[in-house]
């Protein structure tokens, strides 16, 4: 059950003139702005959504940060899944509390925190990465959302094979995920999920080929456009600026079928959009 108030070690999400800093409040230590410092001390104890004051006089919120808040503003590396992208992939996959669920290239792991916080608090996310040096950010990451618990970090190549069995999806973000396409259907449960995310469209084309060639189904792939509206009274507009193109995203279903021809009959039987 979520605090109301402000405790020693809570992240909390500052909000002050349209900008925001995800902090951890610590008993006599003090947070740097360019609207002043503020101090620890005047937040804790109060409620999340609490104006405060920085030494200048600027008014801040003390806000309680949300999944997408850790996700936008963990320590990164490599370039993470957007949000707008990571709602269509739990939709398509059907990733929700108690799903066990495969990732392969953990990067920073503001994918996986996503996931864990979709599948807990009785599910659970197996996270495999080859560099070290990601792996342990991504387990910071984790941890910094209180995450950790329904997390299984593995320094492992995914492409010897997953060592976890009926998953519910597998969700694959690496350079050339066809490679991980026989691991993948072997690890999945009967009409299990596969989700691949890739920059180019190069890659989404021959990962879509090969899902066809290897006993998966309802193969299609995406693109996202997301953009703002300034809604204000008699000036609303859309945005000037708009979040275009992420990542393709393709997404698949296991079927107890590996030739060919029967996966594409299927793949093409009516699919719904």
């Amino acid at each position: 059950m979520k605090k109301n108030n402000v405790s020693p070690g809570d992240y909390v999400l500052l909000l002050g003139k349209g900008k925001t800093w995800l902090v951890r409040a610590m008993e006599g230590y003090d947070f740097h702005t360019h609207l002043g410092k503020v101090r620890f001390s005047d937040i804790l104890g109060k409620p999340f959504g609490s104006p405060i004051y920085s030494e200048k006089g600027e008014k801040l919120f003390a806000l309680r940060p949300t999944i997408e808040d850790f996700v936008m503003k963990c320590e990164r590396q490599t370039q993470i899944v957007y949000p707008k992208d990571l709602g269509m992939i739990s939709l398509e996959a059907d990733i929700r509390s108690g799903s066990s669920v495969l990732e392969a290239g953990s990067g920073s792991g503001a994918m996986t925190t996503y996931l864990a916080s979709l599948v807990a608090p009785k599910g659970h996310v197996y996270t495999y990465e080859l560099r070290e040096e990601f792996k342990r950010m991504a387990e910071r990451n984790v941890m910094k959302a209180g995450l950790e618990g329904v997390v299984t970090f593995k320094l492992q190549d995914a492409s010897k094979g997953f060592e976890e069995k009926n998953i519910d999806a597998c969700v694959i973000d690496v350079g050339d995920p066809w490679v991980l396409v026989p691991q993948c259907w072997k690890a999945l449960r009967p009409s299990g999920r596969f989700v691949g995310v890739t920059p180019t469209m190069n890659q989404a084309e021959r990962l879509s080929e090969v899902l066809r060639a290897s006993g998966f189904s309802r193969v299609k792939c995406i693109e996202i456009m997301l953009r703002n509206i300034e809604a204000r009274e008699g000036k609303t507009r859309p945005s000037m600026m708009m979040v275009g193109h992420t990542a393709y995203l393709i997404f698949a279903t296991k079927v107890l079928e590996t030739s060919q021809s029967a996966s594409s009959d299927l793949a093409e039987a009516g699919e719904d959009l």
